[in-house]
């Protein structure tokens, strides 16, 4: 048994197309089909709340219209049209679009945009943020609600420099609150806001995370690896874990990238799956051209395809060290085992792909080897494929994958691509894998690529199982999963997550029964606050967390140091100077 600590999963949330992420929501729309009908009411109600289509008053609840209304029968009865309104589908030109450019000049209709009728910048005083920071906001407090233990409760037991943030996007803040508006404005007529560059920075969704929501003075950072993003973070998160840095760490991206100058950059690139080019795949494929472009079915990774669809997320993943998250009574989503970061060497092109993603993906299926065992790699992992849905990565992604498998001899490993319902969101895409990795955990389905009718000819899939459809096993079938990303410049990473069955079986072999059973009693509350933080979500009542200017310190008065330790006013513990 290694001596490290364990980086296991304790808390997660968020909110991309597909909905919020806490209590598997976004990831339950993708496998609606699957679900319990009780199951499908909940994924409803959550829709149509966020959406703004109901509300409740009292015990009963009134549509947007103020009409009374019985919540089971509105939901059954309004099911198409409320999931329509979520996911990846016709862009919404009044919100993303209103000068007619990614429509009209550009002609790319479909995005994965954030439920219909969601703003996050009414549920708090969002005072010109970025639409990616507003999303940090509510899903960082999406991810303490599930969480489930008090952040206050959390800080008695750790040094506040034993906390650590890693976060922000990938391209950045490029609508007009971040360096969209810092770009455009002269051109336009106007002044620069003094907020448009600062608030602009990669890095910005950790600073909202320490400066607003946590008050953190520990580690801060953000490593960006194009759509390797969050693994790059997810990696950074880990190793502080293991090193001991850092016993809680928030893992995360946030990115709004459905703005006309990145999809016009896409565009360029021949990338986007722009509505030309859908229609002429549509018609090779004899479907129906009379309603024009199926934005719903845009990105069909593995398929015949023409491109990528751009989509909205904001994830986070909270780390504990496993004698913290025992102690605590923490709940265990999963651990972290492996994340493997590699670059492609010399290469043509920087958008081309090259031979790094092979590395970092045969150094996680060699890790859950000696982990799990050679059997249960090759009878219960899944992979959660880049899947762009671009005719370049459906072959060169597939034959990674493909080449790994048959190296360690597993027959039929499923593969599922994601981005078919939600979009590719740049930095968090990683982020949505793993919340989506989460769900399966619980209910045992993994989602299949609901876009895609029929695997490519030129994909290699001998010993892969591209899921077209949901594969459905029991709950705790799957051991782990692997997660992978390739990104633009050779930004290449994969991870290894274990499940919770395989994560706590570490854990019962590190600790005695007795201290097991401590964490069990003390984990019942934890889980029980966790279920509240969902019901309240499903009224509206949101975990809101933004901290404007509270209890802020001030060097002159509110640090004192010696020698051996540095203390801060309103901190229990000390940092000690001399680890």
């Amino acid at each position: 048994m290694t001596s490290k600590s364990l980086a296991l999963i304790t808390g997660f949330g968020g909110i991309n197309s597909a909905g919020r992420s806490s209590s598997y929501l976004s990831y339950k729309n993708m496998v609606f089909d699957s679900l319990s009908s009780k199951e499908q009411l909940e994924v409803l109600q959550d829709l149509a709340v966020l959406q703004g289509k109901i509300e409740p008053i009292g015990r009963s609840w009134e549509t947007s219209s103020g009409d009374t209304i019985d919540l089971k029968k509105y939901l059954t009865d309004n099911s198409s049209n409320i999931r329509s309104d979520s996911m990846v589908r016709k862009l919404d030109r009044d919100l993303y679009d209103k000068d007619g450019v990614i429509l009209d000049q550009i002609g790319a209709s479909a995005a994965g945009q954030l439920p219909k009728g969601f703003d996050p910048s009414s549920l708090y005083p969002a005072r010109q943020h970025p639409k990616a920071l507003q999303m940090t906001v509510f899903g960082m407090g999406d991810a303490l609600g599930q969480l489930g233990i008090d952040w206050k409760n959390i800080q008695e037991k750790i040094s506040p420099d034993e906390v650590a943030v890693f976060s922000g996007a990938a391209i950045g803040q490029l609508d007009g609150f971040g360096f969209g508006g810092l770009m455009q404005s002269r051109l336009k007529g106007s002044r620069a806001s003094s907020k448009n560059l600062a608030l602009g920075l990669v890095e910005m969704s950790a600073d909202f995370i320490n400066a607003y929501i946590l008050g953190s003075v520990g580690r801060t950072g953000h490593v960006v690896g194009a759509c390797a993003t969050f693994l790059y973070n997810l990696q950074m998160g880990k190793e502080a874990i293991e090193s001991g840095s850092a016993r809680f760490v928030v893992v995360g991206g946030a990115e709004a990238p459905i703005t006309p100058e990145i999809v016009d950059g896409f565009y360029a690139m021949s990338a986007l799956s722009d509505d030309k080019r859908m229609m002429e795949m549509q018609a090779q494929q004899n479907e129906n051209l009379t309603n024009g472009p199926h934005q719903e079915r845009a990105c069909r990774p593995f398929g015949q395809n023409v491109g990528m669809v751009l989509g909205e997320s904001a994830q986070f993943v909270i780390l504990m060290d496993d004698t913290l998250a025992i102690e605590l009574g923490a709940e265990v989503y999963g651990c972290v085992s492996a994340v493997s970061s590699h670059s492609d060497g010399f290469k043509s092109s920087i958008s081309g792909p090259g031979v790094g993603n092979y590395i970092t993906m045969a150094k996680c299926v060699a890790e859950a080897e000696k982990i799990i065992g050679s059997k249960k790699l090759r009878t219960r992992t899944f992979v959660h494929a880049h899947g762009t849905g671009t005719p370049a990565n459906r072959t060169t992604e597939s034959h990674i994958l493909n080449e790994v498998a048959k190296t360690y001899g597993i027959k039929s490993l499923p593969v599922t691509g994601i981005k078919s319902y939600l979009g590719h969101s740049m930095a968090p895409a990683s982020g949505d894998q793993l919340t989506t990795t989460l769900g399966t955990w619980d209910k045992g389905i993994i989602p299949g690529i609901h876009s895609t009718h029929s695997v490519a000819d030129d994909v290699y899939q001998g010993n892969l199982n591209i899921l077209l459809d949901d594969q459905i096993q029991e709950k705790g079938f799957f051991s782990a999963a692997f997660l992978n990303a390739k990104g633009f410049g050779g930004n290449n990473a994969s991870a290894l997550i274990l499940s919770p069955e395989e994560s706590m079986s570490l854990l019962n072999k590190k600790y005695s029964a007795a201290k097991m059973k401590n964490y069990i009693s003390a984990n019942k509350d934890v889980i029980a606050k966790s279920i509240k933080h969902n019901k309240q979500c499903l009224r509206g009542n949101y975990n809101i967390i933004y901290k404007f200017n509270e209890n802020v310190l001030q060097g002159e008065e509110d640090v004192m140091i010696e020698k051996d330790k540095l203390s801060l006013k309103g901190f229990k513990r000390s940092i000690n100077l001399k680890k």
